[in-house]
C-alpha cells in the first residue's frame, strides 16, 4: 500500500509526463512538418531555416525528456541529431538520406508513443515516389548516339563521353543492370565539380608561376640561388599537375609535364637558358590559361546536353 507521500510524488510524475506529451505532441509535429517541407527541395535560404527548425526540436524534446527523467525517449531523440547532418547541404542531400531520416524519426515518435501512453497523431505517413531509373543499355546507346551525332558535326575539343561511357560499363560489369536517374545526374556533378577545382587551381596556381618565371629571367640564375622560389615554383606544379590528372586535363598535364622538365633544367643548371626562352615559356603559361578554360566549357557544355537526355519515357 502506497503512502501519501509516494502517492503524491507519482501523481507529480503523471502531470509531468502528460504535460511533457502535449508539448511532444507540438514538437514532433514541426519537425514532421519540416522535413516533409525540405524533401520538396526548397531554395537555399529556406532549407537552411527548415533545417534549423528541425534541430531546434531536437533540442528541445530532448532536453525536455532529460528533464522528465524520460532517458529512452532522450537517447533516441538526440540520436536523431547525426542523421540530420545529412540533409544540411542543399546540393548534396539525397533521396537515400531522407528515407534514412525518416526511419529515424519514427524512433522517435516510438519512443514518445511509449513513454507517453499517448496516440500522436503526426498527419499521414509520406512515402516518397519511386525514383526513376534507367538500364544501362539504354544509357550507353543514348550516348553512344550523342557521340555519333557530334563526330557527324565535327569531333569537339574535348569529349566527357568516353569517359562517362567508361563508368558505366564498369558498373555493368560488377552485375548492376540499373542505374538511378539521379545516380546519374550526380556523376555529371561529380564531372563538373573536379573541373571546377582544377580551374579554380589553375587560376590561383599559372600567374605565381609566370611570376616566378618573370623574376627569374630578369634576376638570372642569382634569384634560384639565393631564394627558394625554383623550389616553390616547381612544388606548384606538381600540386597542379595532381589537380590535372583528377580532372583528366590531358592537355593541362602535358603542358605541366613538359614546364616540369624545364624547370628541372633550371635548377639542375645542365643547360644555359637564354632569357628569351624563358619569356617564351612565360608567355605560353597564360596561353594555356585561357586554353584550358576554353576546354573547360566545352565539358561544361556537353554535360548540360548529357543531363537532358530522354532516358525515361
Amino acid at each position: 500500500m502506497s503512502t501519501e507521500p509516494e502517492q503524491t510524488e507519482d501523481d507529480f510524475q503523471k502531470e509531468l509526463i502528460d504535460l511533457f506529451g502535449q508539448e511532444a505532441q507540438e514538437w514532433l509535429g514541426q519537425i514532421h512538418s519540416a522535413l516533409a517541407e525540405l524533401e520538396g527541395q526548397p531554395d537555399t535560404d529556406r532549407h537552411r531555416q527548415l533545417v534549423d527548425a528541425v534541430v531546434r526540436g531536437i533540442t528541445s524534446l530532448g532536453g525536455s525528456a532529460a528533464t522528465v527523467n524520460l532517458p529512452d525517449v532522450e537517447r533516441a531523440t538526440f540520436a536523431l541529431l547525426p542523421f540530420i547532418d545529412t540533409v544540411k547541404d542543399r546540393t548534396t542531400v539525397t533521396s537515400q538520406d531522407f528515407r534514412t531520416v525518416r526511419e529515424q524519426f519514427r524512433l522517435v515518435v516510438t519512443s514518445v508513443t511509449i513513454a507517453t501512453g499517448l496516440s500522436l497523431d503526426l498527419g499521414p505517413a509520406q512515402t516518397a515516389p519511386p525514383e526513376p531509373a534507367v538500364d544501362f543499355l539504354t544509357l550507353l546507346n543514348a550516348l553512344r548516339r550523342l557521340q555519333d551525332e557530334q563526330s557527324i558535326t565535327g569531333s569537339p575539343s574535348r569529349s566527357l563521353i568516353p569517359q562517362v561511357m567508361h563508368r558505366l560499363e564498369h558498373e555493368a560489369k560488377q552485375g548492376v543492370s540499373q542505374m538511378q536517374v539521379a545516380v546519374f545526374q550526380q556523376l555529371l556533378c561529380e564531372l563538373q565539380s573536379a573541373d571546377a577545382q582544377c580551374l579554380d587551381s589553375l587560376r590561383q596556381a599559372l600567374p605565381d608561376i609566370a611570376q616566378s618565371l618573370n623574376q627569374f629571367r630578369v634576376e638570372g640564375e642569382g634569384a634560384s640561388q639565393s631564394s627558394q622560389v625554383l623550389s616553390t615554383c616547381m612544388q606548384q606544379v606538381e600540386q597542379l599537375q595532381g589537380v590535372a590528372k583528377q580532372a583528366n586535363a590531358t592537355p593541362l598535364v602535358t603542358f605541366l609535364t613538359g614546364l616540369q622538365s624545364f624547370l628541372s633544367l633550371i635548377g639542375q643548371r645542365r643547360i644555359v637558358i637564354a632569357s628569351q626562352r624563358v619569356q617564351a615559356v612565360e608567355a605560353r603559361i597564360f596561353a594555356v590559361a585561357t586554353m584550358i578554360e576554353e576546354w573547360i566549357s566545352v565539358g561544361q557544355q556537353e554535360r548540360d546536353v548529357m543531363s537532358r537526355l530522354p532516358l525515361v519515357a
